[in-house]
């Protein structure tokens, strides 16, 4: 019952519009923006003086549908660019990143909006559970590798943002949740593991996890921030996110609660919009519109420490794989000397197929998905059609926000 009246409260109560903060000059780019809270977010974004607006979009006819209907209600064109970003595939995500470092003079603000939920059982093209690549892997490879664009264009009159999207469901997370032993996210992504209703806020609380180690990592000795590393819980809002619980009774329970629960989209969008432009105090923290989302007795908290290490390790470990730029970066929590410093201090070079060999490797494995059998995910993840007949219905929105 308390859940719900907070629900009622947030609703009935959204956060500050952030209308006066202008982007004049700046670069700004987001993930899943091009529909619900990501799409909210570049409008605002667009209005408020952007110079360049990149947006990552898998589906190329909904980003430029996107794009249309952005240029119309603000009037101004020539700003919003639409690049192609595929969160399933860590390959995608490496272009992405690659690109930017190669073509964008600066990048101010980096908002990764982009995640999924799935009812069922589904596995991304790279062999990872899809809500755990798209929302966690995926996720920590792009904002690992846009590091250097963003700590190329921070200075001492403007920090640049590195702002990921989170949800309030990460404190809801519990420690049985988690095996006591052996691999986390091979667990994580087994179809015997955590049921697809537990997905979702583990992809969240993992993600919270890699952003306190970034956070950490972009901090100098002497305490100062290379750049600004922040989290934003939106609430409970109307989106796409949940499309494919398309059954009559889920799209009843889902409108239903929605309608007498759920934030808008916008006022949703005002929370991620704000976020990029808190300051040095945000670092590390979770903005939710007014003030920072509670830790305590989570595992966000210092009872989730030994969690968040063993995490951090995984994911280092397993991108270090996937990624050559990330080859110097330590698991432990520390760098190794020189080597990530010097690839995080320059634009990554730009590499083709053949000078990159995980891509190369990543190109044969790649399994060719009918269209028929495909579908669009929040504007973020591509699928194979690999799912269990698991269900947990309307419980979704309940649970997750």
């Amino acid at each position: 019952m308390a859940g719900l009246l907070r629900l009622w409260h947030d609703k009935h109560h959204p956060p500050p519009d952030p209308a006066g903060v202008s982007f004049e000059g700046k670069t700004v780019l987001v993930t899943g923006g091009t529909a619900g809270l990501g799409f909210e977010a570049s409008l605002k974004i667009l209005r408020q003086g952007v110079s360049v607006l990149v947006i990552g979009c898998r589906n190329p006819e909904r980003g430029r549908q996107a794009k249309q209907i952005l240029e119309r209600r603000t009037g101004r064109t020539g700003v919003v660019q639409l690049w192609p970003l595929d969160m399933s595939s860590f390959r995608s995500v490496q272009e992405f990143a690659s690109r930017v470092n190669r073509e964008l003079p600066a990048l101010h603000i980096a908002l990764l909006n982009a995640g999924v939920m799935h009812r069922d059982y589904v596995m991304s093209y790279d062999g990872w559970e899809d809500t755990l690549q798209v929302n966690t892997l995926s996720t920590a490879l792009l904002g690992l590798l846009l590091l250097p664009k963003l700590r190329e264009t921070s200075s001492p009159r403007y920090q640049a943002h590195l702002t990921i999207v989170s949800s309030g469901s990460a404190t809801r997370v519990v420690e049985k949740d988690f095996p006591l032993s052996g691999g986390l996210l091979k667990y994580l992504t087994q179809h015997t593991g955590p049921r697809p209703r537990k997905r979702y806020p583990i992809s969240k609380l993992l993600i919270e996890y890699v952003a306190r180690n970034i956070a950490g990592k972009t901090r100098n000795p002497d305490g100062t921030l290379q750049l600004i590393v922040n989290t934003v819980k939106p609430g409970f809002c109307v989106s796409s996110l949940g499309r494919q619980y398309n059954r009559w009774y889920e799209r009843w329970a889902a409108s239903l609660f929605s309608r007498i629960f759920a934030r808008s989209a916008e006022a949703g969008s005002r929370v991620l919009v704000s976020a990029t432009v808190q300051g040095a105090e945000s670092h590390g923290k979770t903005w939710q519109g007014e003030g920072y989302m509670s830790e305590s007795g989570t595992l966000l908290d210092t009872k989730g420490s030994q969690l968040q290490e063993r995490t951090w390790s995984e994911v280092v470990d397993i991108l270090k794989e996937v990624s050559p730029e990330l080859a110097g970066m330590s698991s432990s929590g520390h760098n190794q000397p020189g080597a990530w410093k010097k690839r995080c201090a320059e634009p990554f070079a730009h590499q083709t197929d053949s000078q990159n060999p995980t891509a190369e490797r990543h190109a044969q494995q790649q399994p060719a998905i009918p269209n028929s059998a495909t579908r669009e995910l929040g504007g973020s993840g591509a699928v194979q059609p690999q799912a269990t007949s698991q269900s947990w219905g309307g419980r979704a929105a309940a649970s997750l926000f």
